[in-house]
């Protein structure tokens, strides 16, 4: 990918916050199961924001798309150039409103970690069933989605109190990351446009006070060592989000904060390591980013949203796959 031209730099937005209370270093109880069956919670009326800065927002007001025009985020950056425009007008709310993001047992498990760490809160709804295989546990199931919480069978709270308290432990003895999710604030929206036009919205997991360090946490079935991780850096888009995320505050404050990502095992020993991007993958995270965002205001403005070439293409012989051959052939 040739190098893309710099970015303007632009006046420096006011932010808006609202306060929020330090999250609690206790895990709370499991919350208490509710009788069955549920009523639906009706759907809350999204909030429109209009001007650049550091917001609060629900999950519903975020993932609704709350900016002027249809922004772009990291999610649908990765998809414009890990797959196509087509993808990402698939994925988009505002573009796509009957898109429904895939919902599997092991997320709802991984979101729950991820809000009781984080903001120290009772995100999930226990409920006392085996599994979600009868009328009534898939009834109460889907309530407790409709009213913006986490069905999560009782069976598994345990499991998630303990994956959390571990993580914890782990994070107080790091040896350069025991700061990690205590100086700052949890889920704070990021809302910027830049100079082409196209708004920009990021919802941080952990955004210090001073601005100049990013926490993300993430929770995996696979292996969490340094060496794996390696492996689904880009696959997986963490160059993209990590890029997207340090311009979002660059933009809004002038900070270039640092970024670390928190990574733990959703299986025991819940082992986590703390992983930091150096100044190469930072660079091809921002060339990817630069082009996402030149890509969405053309897409937006021409409302046409290619996919894959129109034309044959041709894979060429990967080195590995050739030496492979001619180990195993002696060159025959």
């Amino acid at each position: 990918m040739s190098a893309l031209e710099d970015l303007m730099k632009g006046r420096r937005p006011a932010t808006a916050e609202a306060p929020t209370e330090k999250p609690s270093r206790k895990t709370p109880k499991a919350p208490k199961a509710p009788e069955s069956p549920l009523v639906a919670a009706p759907a809350k009326p999204r909030r429109r924001i209009t001007e650049p800065g550091i917001y609060e927002l629900s999950e519903e007001d975020y993932h609704a798309d709350c900016c002027p025009e249809p922004s772009l985020s990291a999610s649908i950056a990765k998809k414009l150039v890990g797959q196509s425009p087509a993808h990402a007008r698939h994925a988009h709310p505002r573009l796509n409103p009957g898109f429904a993001s895939e919902e599997k047992e092991i997320f709802d498990r991984g979101t729950v970690a991820h809000a009781l760490l984080l903001q120290g809160i009772e995100a999930a709804v226990v409920l006392d069933f085996d599994d979600w295989r009868t009328k009534d546990a898939k009834a109460n199931r889907d309530a407790v989605r409709a009213d913006g919480k986490i069905p999560i069978l009782r069976k598994y709270w345990d499991a998630i109190i303990e994956m959390v308290d571990r993580c914890r432990e782990q994070l107080a003895q790091h040896k350069e990351a025991s700061d990690a999710f205590t100086e700052g604030k949890p889920e704070q929206t990021l809302i910027w446009r830049e100079d082409n036009g196209v708004w920009c919205r990021a919802k941080l997991d952990w955004l210090n006070d001073d601005r100049r360090k990013i926490f993300d946490y993430k929770s995996t079935g696979r292996n969490a060592g340094p060496d794996d991780i390696q492996r689904i850096v880009f696959s997986d888009g963490w160059d993209v989000q990590e890029s997207f995320y340090r311009r979002g505050v660059r933009r809004l404050t002038g900070i270039d904060p640092a970024f670390q990502f928190v990574v733990q095992e959703s299986t025991e020993p819940y082992a986590a390591s703390v992983i930091g991007f150096g100044p190469d993958i930072q660079w091809l995270g921002d060339e990817k980013v630069d082009l996402a965002i030149k890509q969405w205001g053309r897409c937006l403005k021409a409302g046409v949203w290619p996919g894959y070439p129109d034309r044959v293409c041709y894979p060429m012989l990967p080195k590995w796959e050739e030496e492979k051959w001619i180990e195993r052939t002696g060159g025959r």
